[in-house]
């Protein structure tokens, strides 16, 4: 977004659109129907300028795992928009998520490269390290310590507790607007701490973002302030103009998000009843007929997909025997 000069609100109402179509099935982002690279190499063909390539070249870095090996790999030189684009397109997929067979970037196949290495420059200084899951990173949701246990897991600082779980089951299942505006909301005041304590964010700028529109918000009690939220639960922040620190145009975003069309027949119970019966009636059949059009797509790739497999399964054993060692050494 940054070093090809989108808009912000663009970006977020690609976002809230993205997880809104995620919604639509029972089955949520798991319907066959679904298919989440499909629609963000739309995405990325329609928003991205034609010299995107020339923007990203040597600033952005796209971190990949290479499926033979299990090694990360990083890409910061790009030829074309739509070498750009395929390199993104490697880094979204997560196996079996995505699906089974993983894309391919300049004939060697990628997948998610936070499965090899979640912050491949941890080690230099200037480095910030943003997850949306509570531990050690720079920028991180905070959490009570007192019943948080934490792990690293491919250079990723992660605290075990519910409400980490629930993080990481909305993050393969967007939950509804309202609650990923708070998501949205808690993010810019974990920003904003971050900023304020490491003194990147003059005093001057804090008072007037901060302070004048929420006086009860400082970095001593912040973490004990709104992080008392039980896993599924969300604040009504829309409602709350007052305490609200997005900018305008991102709350506009949000609210466009969260409007609901009126519709009265929609609340009987009789068209609820019959609405449950067809989904019960329909949904099997629905879901077989496609997963047969996918395995007809599959079945096309049949001669690398066994190639793939084979590399799949050689990078599980790798991991499960680093665990092992890692162990027994311990």
């Amino acid at each position: 977004m940054i070093v090809c000069q989108l808009s912000p609100a663009r970006c977020c109402e690609n976002l809230m659109a993205l997880a809104k179509e995620a919604r639509k099935g029972i089955l949520s982002s798991m319907h066959p129907s679904f298919n989440l690279l499909k629609l963000t190499r739309q995405l990325l063909i329609r928003e991205l300028p034609d010299n995107a390539h020339l923007l990203a070249s040597g600033k952005l870095c796209v971190s990949l795992t290479r499926l033979s090996d299990g090694k990360n790999v990083l890409v910061s030189e790009f030829t074309s928009k739509d070498d750009l684009i395929q390199a993104l397109y490697c880094s979204c997929f997560f196996p079996l998520y995505c699906g089974v067979v993983p894309p391919s970037y300049h004939g060697t196949h990628y997948v998610d490269g936070a499965l090899s290495d979640s912050a491949p420059y941890s080690s230099l200084k200037n480095t910030i390290i943003v997850s949306p899951f509570s531990g050690e990173s720079d920028i991180c949701p905070y959490d009570n310590p007192v019943y948080c246990q934490e792990v690293r897991h491919c250079n990723m600082s992660l605290n075990i507790n519910l409400v980490n779980v629930h993080r990481v089951i909305q993050a393969f299942f967007p939950p509804e607007p309202e609650i990923m505006a708070e998501i949205c909301h808690n993010g810019y005041k974990n920003t904003l701490v971050f900023l304020k304590d490491n003194d990147f964010l003059h005093d001057s700028i804090y008072t007037k973002v901060v302070l004048d529109k929420c006086p009860w918000f400082n970095t001593h009690n912040y973490q004990w302030q709104d992080n008392n939220i039980e896993p599924g639960q969300s604040g009504p922040v829309l409602d709350r103009q007052d305490d609200n620190l997005l900018p305008v145009y991102i709350q506009k975003v949000f609210c466009k998000a969260c409007v609901k069309k009126p519709g009265w027949t929609s609340e009987l119970f009789a068209v609820k009843f019959v609405t449950v019966i067809l989904v019960v009636c329909i949904l099997p059949v629905e879901v077989v007929y496609l997963m047969l059009l996918r395995f007809s797509g599959w079945m096309l790739k049949m001669v690398s997909g066994c190639e793939i497999t084979s590399q799949i399964k050689a990078l599980v054993w790798m991991k499960l025997s680093e665990k092992r060692f890692s162990h027994c050494k311990s």
